[in-house]
């Protein structure tokens, strides 16, 4: 049973860790090159066309909801609204070039017209709801220092003459050193608890969700999603057995989406990262988008469906789709699992440390 649990936690971590690493290192570019002031003017506002801006870029990227994450805290800590923040969160699992082509090859296009609708619309949505409902978060902390800075201590015309490689080595560095040991622990503990969930849930069970067109299944499956660690890629091909093994399309198109938008590494992030509000409107927003989603689309297509799914027939849009996405080497990949998980395991050695030098300064 340990064994057990100890090979399906890795196998979680080896799937998300190496876009993890991914966008530590693009977070750290971002910090080394881009000004902040530069892009509080793109992103750091309300304006539709900020949302739209975010949910273009990340629906062009090939990141799943665990490696998304240090990329989006970059973006918020230097300036982005919780809008565009949110939104940016939740288009790049969702959709890429890639996932599009492999739906409309395997799940139909009745199918994956609803997914690329709802893969750019929700995004969108919720950055409104995000700009609307934030409080204190609405802007980072971060930026609301530098805001108070730059009020005490005017801009002179310095001119930042450090090298480009030094600049970049030092991003790098912050991202690392910075984001990853913050964000890494809440990673693992996470993957811990999808692991435990995946390990106690029977798979007999979610596969009579996923068989069941009834509202109270799309409910169940829309939540067991939102908890569950999901790529879309990868997945699109299990979506499409279950549909011709006779699963409705609205339950598959809603544990798709809930499931690559979001799960609980992320989710317990976002808490303790971004703040308990962020928390309330991204999960509640999916749940309601997830529920809504199944419903309709089985009210609209559960009669007339037939399933397409027939792999000599999708063979060319598969392979079309395997050459836009990027799949990495299995050593590369094990590689960043072992940085995930050491910079974890320190994040938590250096939390323990400073609350038992704490109990000892208050005795």
């Amino acid at each position: 049973m340990v064994m057990h649990f100890l090979y399906v936690f890795w196998d979680f971590l080896v799937i998300s860790s190496e876009w993890i690493i991914i966008s530590l290192i693009l977070s750290g570019i971002i910090h080394a090159f881009i000004k902040p002031q530069k892009l509080q003017k793109q992103i750091g506002n309300k304006k539709i066309s900020s949302l739209i801006k975010t949910t273009i870029s990340g629906c062009l990227l090939p990141i799943c909801s665990c490696g998304v994450l240090p990329l989006a805290l970059s973006i918020y800590r230097t300036g982005a609204y919780l809008g565009p923040t949110l939104s940016f969160l939740v288009a790049t699992p969702i959709i890429n070039p890639a996932a599009i082509i492999m739906a409309f090859a395997m799940l139909g296009k009745e199918i994956a017209i609803i997914y690329v609708i709802c893969g750019v619309s929700i995004p969108i949505i919720i950055g409104i709801l995000g700009n609307l409902f934030g409080g204190e978060e609405l802007i980072s902390k971060e930026v609301l220092k530098l805001q108070d800075m730059n009020i005490k201590i005017p801009e002179n015309n310095y001119i930042d003459k450090t090298k480009w490689y030094k600049k970049l080595y030092y991003g790098i560095i912050w991202g690392f050193n910075t984001l990853g040991i913050e964000i890494s622990r809440f990673i693992l503990v996470g993957t811990f608890l999808g692991t435990l969930l995946i390990i106690v849930i029977p798979q007999s069970f979610v596969m009579q969700y996923l068989s069941n067109p009834k509202f109270v299944s799309i409910v169940g499956i829309t939540a067991i999603g939102c908890i569950m660690y999901v790529c879309a890629l990868g997945h699109i091909p299990f979506i499409a057995a279950l549909i011709s093994a006779g699963a409705s399309p609205g339950i598959a198109i809603t544990f798709l989406i809930t499931g690559v938008a979001t799960n609980i590494s992320e989710l317990i992030s976002i808490y303790k990262l971004i703040g308990k509000r962020s928390l309330l409107i991204y999960i509640l927003s999916m749940l309601l988008f997830g529920i809504s989603i199944g419903y309709i689309t089985n009210i609209l297509l559960f009669d007339n469906f037939t399933p397409i799914f027939n792999l000599s027939n999708a063979k060319r849009q598969i392979e079309i789709a395997n050459n836009i996405n990027i799949i990495f080497p299995v050593w590369f990949k094990n590689i960043c699992a072992f940085a995930v998980l050491f910079m974890g395991i320190y994040s938590w050695f250096i939390v323990i440390k400073n609350k038992l030098k704490s109990i000892r300064g208050n005795i």
